[in-house]
C-alpha cells in the first residue's frame, strides 16, 4: 500500500538520516491504513514546502500551535505529497510554486491534542520537498507568512538553508 512512499523516501537516506529513516519505513511498512485524507486517527501523511526568495525561507504562523513552521498540510486522498506541499504553499502563502519538487527529508512529527478541533494527539509523516518559487503575482494567503533569514530562523529548520541555491 505504501511502496510508493517507501521508495521515494529511500532516495534520500544519509548516513546523517538512516535510523531515523529506517523507523519511517518500518511504520509504513506495518501500517494497514490509507495514510492519505486522515483516514488513521494515529498516523498521518502530511508534507512541507520549502521555498526561498533569494536566501529567505517562506514559514507560517501555525493558526493553532502558534509557532512559526514551514507551510505544510495534510495529503489528501489520492495526492502525492509533492502535490501537497505545492498546494498548501499556495494556500497559505499566496504564492505560487513550480510544479516540480525535491525530496529533501522525511520527519516523523509528533502533533498535540487540539481542542479547537477536537482532534486526539497523533504522528505525521511530513514529506518535505524543496520547490522553487514562480515569478507571478500573489493571491491572498490563508495564512501570515514570513520570509526569514537563517539566523532568523526555528532552530530545527536552519539545517535546510543549505539548500537555498540549488
Amino acid at each position: 500500500m505504501n511502496e510508493d512512499l517507501i521508495s521515494q523516501i529511500k532516495e534520500v537516506v544519509t548516513a546523517e538520516n538512516q535510523e531515523k529513516l529506517i523507523k519511517i519505513i518500518q511504520l509504513l511498512e506495518s501500517s494497514n491504513y490509507e495514510l492519505r485524507g486522515k483516514i488513521n486517527p494515529d498516523l498521518q501523511l502530511s508534507a512541507s514546502a520549502l521555498v526561498f526568495k533569494e536566501d529567505k525561507l517562506f514559514f507560517i504562523e501555525h493558526p493553532y500551535q502558534k509557532e512559526l513552521l514551514l507551510p505544510a498540510g495534510h495529503v489528501e486522498l489520492k495526492e502525492s505529497p509533492l502535490d501537497t506541499a505545492i498546494r498548501e504553499f499556495h494556500e497559505e502563502t499566496g504564492f505560487f510554486a513550480k510544479k516540480m519538487g525535491k525530496l529533501v527529508d522525511v520527519n516523523l512529527i509528533d502533533i498535540p491534542f487540539n481542542e479547537t478541533k477536537n482532534e486526539k494527539k497523533h504522528q505525521h509523516i511530513d514529506f518535505r520537498y524543496l520547490l522553487e518559487l514562480e515569478e507571478q503575482e500573489a493571491e491572498l494567503a490563508e495564512l501570515p507568512f514570513f520570509l526569514l533569514e537563517l539566523e532568523e530562523a526555528p532552530e530545527e529548520f536552519k539545517k535546510y538553508y543549505r539548500y537555498k541555491n540549488i
